[in-house]
């Protein structure tokens, strides 16, 4: 058990110090379930761990401490298979493995006081409450809250997520109805998710379905961002912000005699669409390196449809990728607000008149969504479009994170 919570140990050192993300930081590591489970819970938990530890510490250890001691906590408290008194020997052995022997007793001692349940929580009432028992950021809490309210806030906070993935068919090599006798004769657990795909969990037979391009894992907000495009086959299409290249490839599923044209500013990103679209059997994709926030001559009325997928703060997709809260804040929003704008400026001069446009975040919060719609409307002179009936109702949505969604936001334009 000591190498799960040492290599544990290592991967947040990696998210905490080096600013990585966490499924990068799995890079180089040959990591078991119960290592990834540490690492996952330890990030979702990571707010009211940090509450508990802040009554047994004045002032915080060096990192590797912190965090041998951060998962010593989320042991203590959300592991039932494992002993308390095996916990606490495990992480004294643990920082004495990364070096830090020296503050054993520290660890020992806290972990000891934790495990005998020497804190409390904030009481409801007091300001620290919703962020703790949510495990959120208290600048989250507070931003959300002021754009939608105390009570529509918590009840974002506490809609529940799923734990399984989500996986889609690919309909040119099968179809659910397929997939489904697979699963079956398999004895592969699943549930059928509301966007016509299926929740399981990356079981070998799973994964052997994947590598096949049988199926592929989407989330349904992203899926809901093509239906709302609904581009017609045989018609030109750009995805102006693809990689990795999901929707892209989603895209030239449904539109057989088009070429998709996908962009990205960075090469190494390019060669995800390129990989993503070769294991889906995608040939009519077409990446092209291109920054989204410069002209680009070559694509001027060039096309009929345009996905505007702009790259956001993330923060609809926290209760799948809680290690959000330590890549990007409020000010980053504002930032990328901005640069949301160069793009959209440039994707309505890429339209045909009579073009549909869609413009897409993976954020719940205004400035990157409803503020650039209106943007849009006002300054680029797009005309508001009803979505079509499989992505909603009206001419934009809002999906919050809950189940198997990510809190997305959509808006359908014409030229």
């Amino acid at each position: 058990m000591r190498h799960h919570f040492a290599a544990a140990c290592r991967i947040l050192d990696g998210v905490f110090a080096g600013g990585a993300y966490v499924d990068r930081a799995f890079d180089g590591e040959n990591a078991s379930d119960m290592t990834a489970k540490l690492v996952y819970g330890v990030l979702e938990q990571n707010v009211r761990i940090e509450y508990i530890l802040s009554s047994f510490l004045d002032k915080k250890p060096q990192r590797t401490v912190y965090n041998v001691l951060k998962v010593g906590v989320y042991a203590l408290l959300y592991l039932d298979n494992v002993p308390d008194f095996a916990v606490v020997s495990e992480c004294v052995e643990c920082v004495k493995i990364l070096g830090k022997g020296a503050l054993a007793g520290l660890v020992n001692a806290v972990l000891k006081k934790v495990a005998k349940r020497e804190f409390s929580l904030p009481k409801e009432g007091e300001a620290d409450y919703i962020s703790v028992k949510y495990s959120l950021p208290a600048w989250f809490v507070d931003a959300v809250e002021k754009e939608y309210g105390k009570k529509a806030a918590e009840e974002i906070f506490a809609a529940p997520a799923c734990e399984e993935v989500h996986a889609r068919v690919n309909a040119r090599l099968s179809s659910p109805d397929e997939v489904k006798r697979i699963f079956d004769a398999q004895k592969v657990p699943y549930r059928l998710s509301s966007a016509g795909g299926f929740l399981v969990r990356p079981t070998n037979i799973v994964k052997s379905l994947f590598a096949q391009g049988v199926i592929t894992f989407q989330s349904p907000s992203s899926v809901l961002a093509v239906r709302a495009l609904a581009p017609r086959d045989g018609s030109a299409v750009l995805d102006l912000c693809s990689a990795p290249g999901g929707k892209a490839v989603l895209i030239a599923e449904s539109c057989p005699s088009s070429v998709i044209t996908a962009c990205d500013i960075h090469p190494h990103r390019l060669a995800l669409i390129e990989k993503y679209a070769a294991r889906m059997h995608a040939t009519n994709v077409k990446p092209v390196l291109s920054d989204a926030t410069v002209f680009n001559f070559d694509f001027a009325e060039k096309f009929d449809f345009v996905l505007v997928d702009a790259p956001c703060s993330c923060f609809g997709t926290y209760k799948k990728h809680p290690d959000v809260f330590l890549q990007h804040g409020l000010q980053e929003s504002a930032r990328l607000a901005a640069t949301q704008k160069k793009i959209l400026t440039n994707a309505a001069k890429y339209l045909k008149k009579g073009g549909v446009l869609v413009y897409s975040t993976c954020t719940i919060f205004n400035r990157e969504n409803g503020a650039n719609a209106d943007f849009a409307q006002s300054k680029l002179g797009l005309i508001p479009d009803n979505l079509p009936e499989s992505a909603g109702e009206g001419t934009r949505i809002t999906v919050f994170p809950h189940e198997e969604w990510d809190g997305f936001f959509i808006a359908r334009f014409v030229k």
